[in-house]
């Protein structure tokens, strides 16, 4: 009895301390926001062809090599021309975030579980989560402005739902750079 007690204990201890560990505070000021990952992530740009044009999609990704719930943590942040969004409405608005929902859902050739219309800052956006064949991307999409930003979360299907994808998610936060 004792030495389940202390088994018990131990487990309970350092399962408790892999939960307290602090993750890594990534802040880009000229991309306007700060996140906390598991470990450094890595920034990457990419050039993307859209309806508007190409533009530039900047990337800061973890992807954990093992012995993590998930298989990645990324924020991401595109710029569409300003004067696109020179008399945007909240109509424009969904249709721009519309978009991005479809076109997540269908670059995984996945399935969506929800879609929830949200507001980050006053900004309107949404919180998405699409089944794909071997797990699922939790999204939040917030469109500040005329710069869109993505955080998202993949992990496996026997990982759903797991409390490290709602820490990510919820550590997001929008920075003044001006």
């Amino acid at each position: 009895m004792k030495k389940a007690l202390f088994l018990m204990t131990v487990f309970f201890l350092s399962f408790n301390a892999v939960q307290a560990q602090d993750w890594e505070k990534y802040k880009a000021e000229d991309l306007g926001f700060v996140a906390h990952f598991p470990s450094e992530p890595k920034r990457t740009v990419q050039k993307i062809d859209t309806a508007v044009g190409e533009l530039d999609m900047h990337m800061i990704m973890y992807t954990p090599a093992s012995g993590d719930d998930n298989a990645v943590y990324s924020v991401i942040r595109s710029d569409y021309p300003k004067e696109q969004f020179k008399n945007a409405d909240e109509e424009y608005n969904n249709t721009v975030l519309d978009g991005a929902v479809k076109g997540a859902v269908s670059n995984v050739k996945g399935f969506l579980n929800f879609d929830h219309p949200v507001k980050f800052n006053g900004y309107p956006g949404r919180s998405i989560k699409i089944q794909m064949e071997k797990g699922f991307i939790y999204i939040n999409a917030y469109l500040v402005e005329n710069s869109m930003f993505i955080t998202q979360v993949i992990c496996t299907a026997d990982k759903d739902h797991n409390d490290s994808i709602f820490r990510f998610l919820k550590s997001f936060e929008l920075i003044k750079t001006k």
